[in-house]
C-alpha cells in the first residue's frame, strides 16, 4: 500500500486538503478586493516588530514598518495563485481516485468518471451563467450596454466550457462575475485529458509522459511570453498552464508508487519550516508571473512547485499544519469552496467587502445543501471508489 493513502475499505479522502481548498479561496477573495483592510491589519499585527526595531535605529524601524503592508499587498496582488492551488489539488485528487479505481477494478470507467464530473460541476456552473450573464446585468442597470453586449457575444463559448478560449480570442469579458468561470472551463478541459492518461498509457510510461507534457507546457508558455505581450493570453490558455494541472497528476503517481515516503517527525518539522520560508520568499515578489517574459515563464512553475510541495507535505507528514487544516469548521468551509468561489464575485458586486465574506459563506452553504447536494447524491450511482462524503 502506497504511503499517505487509506486502505481499500476506506474512502479516498483527505480532510486537510479540504482545509487547503478554503485557503485557496481566501487568496482569490483577497485578489478580488475582499480584504481591502488587509495591509492595515497586518501593519497592526507587526507593530511589536516595529517597536523593537526602533531600538536599532530609524533604518531598521523603516524596514519593520514596511513588513505588514508589503505582505498584505503581496497577498492581494498575488491572490490569483489560489486558482493555481485549486488546479494542483484537482490534478492530485482526481488522479488519486483514478489510480485507486484501476487498482480495485483493473480499468477506468471513463463514462462513470465524466458523469460524476458533470453532476459536480455543471449544475452550479450553469446557475452562475444565468446569474452573471442575465440576472446581474438586469438588476444593475447594465442590460443592453456595450459591456453587456460584449458579454453576450461570449456566451456561446461559455455554454460549452470554452470561455477561457473566448477570452483569449475576444479579450477579457467586462464582468467579474462571469470572468471567474474561465477556470472552471480550463478544469473541464483537463478532465477530458486526465482520465485518458491513466486509462490508456501503461503504468511505467505515465510519469515520463506527464513530465514531457509539463515540459511542453513550459516551453509553449515561454514562446507566448516572448512573442505575445498580452498577459491574459497566457493566464487563460490551458495549454500554457497545463504544467500546473499536471503537477498534481505527477504527485499522485509518485505517492501511489510509494516514491515519496514519510520522514521522521523531526524532519517533517524541518520540511514544514522550509515550506513556510519558501512561501514567504515566493510572495516577496509583489506581482508574480507578470511584466517580464522570463517571469511569466518561470513563476508559474515556481507556484505549482510550491503548491504541490504543500499538498505532498499535508498528505504524507504528520504536522500541526495538517491538524489545523483538518479542524472541522475549516474542513466544512473547504467542502463548500466551489460555491464560495462561484458566488463571491456576485456578492462583492452587490455589497461592501466587509460583510461580503460572511454573506458569501451563507449563500454558498445554502447552495450546497439546497441545490448542489441533490446532484451530488446522484453521483453514488456512478461512484466506483468512495471519496468525500456528501
Amino acid at each position: 500500500m502506497a504511503l499517505g493513502q487509506q486502505t481499500m475499505s476506506e474512502r479516498v479522502y483527505y480532510p486537510q486538503l479540504d482545509g487547503l481548498r478554503f485557503i485557496a479561496f481566501l487568496l482569490v477573495f483577497a485578489f478580488h478586493g475582499g480584504f481591502p483592510w488587509l495591509a492595515d491589519f497586518l501593519s497592526l499585527i507587526t507593530l511589536p516588530i516595529f517597536l523593537i526595531a526602533q531600538l536599532f535605529g530609524s533604518e531598521a524601524a523603516g524596514h519593520a514598518a514596511a513588513i505588514g503592508p508589503s505582505i498584505g499587498n503581496a497577498l492581494r496582488l498575488n491572490g490569483w495563485t489560489g486558482v493555481q492551488l485549486f488546479f494542483v489539488l484537482s490534478g492530485y485528487l482526481i488522479t488519486t481516485l483514478l489510480l485507486r479505481e484501476e487498482r480495485e477494478y483493473g480499468r477506468i470507467d471513463l463514462r462513470a468518471f465524466w458523469i460524476r464530473r458533470i453532476l459536480r460541476i455543471w449544475p452550479l456552473y450553469y446557475l452562475i451563467i444565468a446569474l452573471a450573464f442575465f440576472a446581474v446585468p438586469a438588476l444593475s442597470g447594465e442590460w443592453g450596454s456595450p459591456t453587456h453586449r460584449n458579454l453576450l457575444n461570449q456566451l456561446p463559448w461559455f455554454l460549452v466550457f470554452l470561455g477561457n478560449w473566448s477570452m483569449i480570442v475576444q479579450g477579457p469579458v467586462g464582468s467579474d462575475q462571469a470572468s471567474i468561470l474561465w477556470s472552471v472551463c480550463a478544469e473541464e478541459q483537463f478532465y477530458i485529458l486526465c482520465p485518458l492518461l491513466i486509462a490508456f498509457i501503461p503504468r511505467r510510461a505515465r510519469l515520463p509522459v506527464v513530465c514531457t507534457l509539463m515540459c511542453g507546457g513550459i516551453g509553449y508558455r515561454a514562446w507566448l511570453a516572448w512573442s505575445i505581450p498580452k498577459q491574459w493570453e497566457i493566464n487563460y490558455n490551458v495549454l500554457a498552464t497545463i504544467d500546473t494541472l499536471l503537477s498534481g497528476v505527477a504527485l499522485a503517481i509518485l505517492v501511489d508508487r510509494g516514491s515519496i515516503r514519510a520522514p521522521s517527525p523531526r524532519v517533517s518539522r524541518i520540511i514544514g519550516w522550509v515550506l513556510i520560508v519558501g512561501i514567504l520568499a515566493l510572495f516577496r515578489n509583489p506581482v508574480l508571473a507578470h511584466m517580464r517574459p522570463w517571469r511569466q515563464t518561470v513563476d508559474f512553475a515556481l507556484i505549482w512547485l510550491t503548491a504541490s510541495s504543500v499538498v505532498a507535505y499535508l498528505v504524507i507528514c504528520e504536522s500541526r499544519g495538517r491538524r489545523w487544516l483538518s479542524w472541522p469548521p475549516i474542513v466544512w468551509l473547504g467542502r463548500i469552496s466551489y460555491g464560495l468561489y462561484m458566488y463571491h464575485e456576485i456578492v462583492l458586486h452587490a455589497v461592501p467587502p466587509l460583510p461580503a465574506l460572511g454573506l458569501t459563506v451563507a449563500i454558498a452553504a445554502a447552495s450546497y445543501y439546497l441545490f448542489e447536494r441533490s446532484f451530488l447524491r446522484l453521483k453514488g450511482r456512478w461512484t466506483r471508489v468512495a471519496s468525500r462524503p456528501v
